[in-house]
């Protein structure tokens, strides 16, 4: 009998042969495979081994040159927007009182030239109009009227009444007897020096301040010049120039030690009062001087 040509694809498994060992290891080499370090990696997502996923979106996000070209662009854009501002900012220009001017070797601006001229005006206007004369004391010529008697053509009662309109009164109640052995005047003499380009005039000076236990023992302050009724005399001190002055206190002394009777001029505290200044022809007002008495007078009392 003769023999059946097989169809191979039939089913037949005289077509099936093993794979060419050779074949197989060619499969494994870079060529197919890939580099090591993708074999690595590869062997490392099968199992699971790594904690990182990867994201196409990710990777489009960053691979894609289009996208990258479209974000460079406009940086650029935005970074020569921002150095255009910048460049305008940075070198302004200096204009009117903010131009310097060359003093020496340094620049300064005609702002701060301004500034310091009108301080330089300011003071000396100040020094011109409103600042008072410098008052010193001079201890070695202050002392207690030994020949005064206030009593010699008045009584205590009228002498108080004058007291009171025309000299700088303290305290009435330092008016405690008629005898004159209970009171003292003393005499306190200054040296003023006027500063200014303008006469001064000082009317009279007031008591500002007594310590409280001597306070009664004050009676009355007045310059020791006195006009033909009896008034205080102005001082008047030419410009740029100095005067004497003199001022008389009256103190009540009765059943007080010389200790005492020195303490209670030494605290007194005096100040001129409706000083100006005189400024072609017109009067001024001035800043009041204010004068401590000096602690090293020594009064003698008897």
């Amino acid at each position: 009998m003769a023999k059946v040509k097989k169809n191979p694809g039939s089913g037949d498994m005289d077509s099936i042969r093993l794979p060419d060992k050779q074949e197989i290891r060619a499969l494994n080499t870079p060529k197919h495979r890939g580099s090591l370090t993708n074999q690595y990696a590869e062997s490392l997502f099968s199992k699971g081994e790594s904690h990182y996923k990867g994201s196409f979106e990710r990777a489009i996000l960053y691979e894609d040159p289009a996208m990258n070209l479209r974000t460079s662009k406009d940086e650029e854009e935005e970074q020569e927007e921002d150095f255009s501002d910048f460049n305008a900012k940075e070198i302004p220009k200096a204009t009117g009182l903010n131009r310097g001017v060359k003093l020496g070797n340094q620049y300064v601006k005609k702002k701060t030239i301004v500034i310091w001229c009108t301080v330089a005006v300011t003071f000396l206007l100040f020094m011109m109009f409103a600042f008072p004369p410098v008052i010193t004391d001079d201890t070695s010529n202050t002392a207690v009227d030994k020949q005064a008697n206030v009593f010699k053509d008045m009584g205590m009662t009228e002498l108080k009444a004058f007291a009171l309109s025309h000299y700088s009164m303290n305290s009435e109640k330092a008016f405690t007897s008629e005898k004159m052995e209970n009171y003292r005047v003393v005499k306190l003499v200054y040296n003023a020096r006027n500063l200014s380009p303008f006469k001064v005039e000082i009317p009279k000076f007031v008591v500002k301040k007594v310590e409280a236990q001597y306070k009664d023992r004050i009676a009355y302050i007045s310059m020791a010049d006195k006009k033909e009724n009896g008034d205080q005399a102005p001082v008047e001190i030419p410009a740029f120039s100095s005067k004497e002055i003199t001022i008389e206190v009256l103190v009540n002394v009765a059943d007080i030690s010389e200790k005492e009777f020195n303490e209670a001029v030494s605290s007194m505290i005096i100040a001129t009062e409706g000083m100006n200044k005189k400024v072609f022809g017109l009067s001024v007002p001035c800043i009041p001087s204010f004068v401590f008495v000096s602690n090293n007078i020594l009064l003698d009392m008897s």
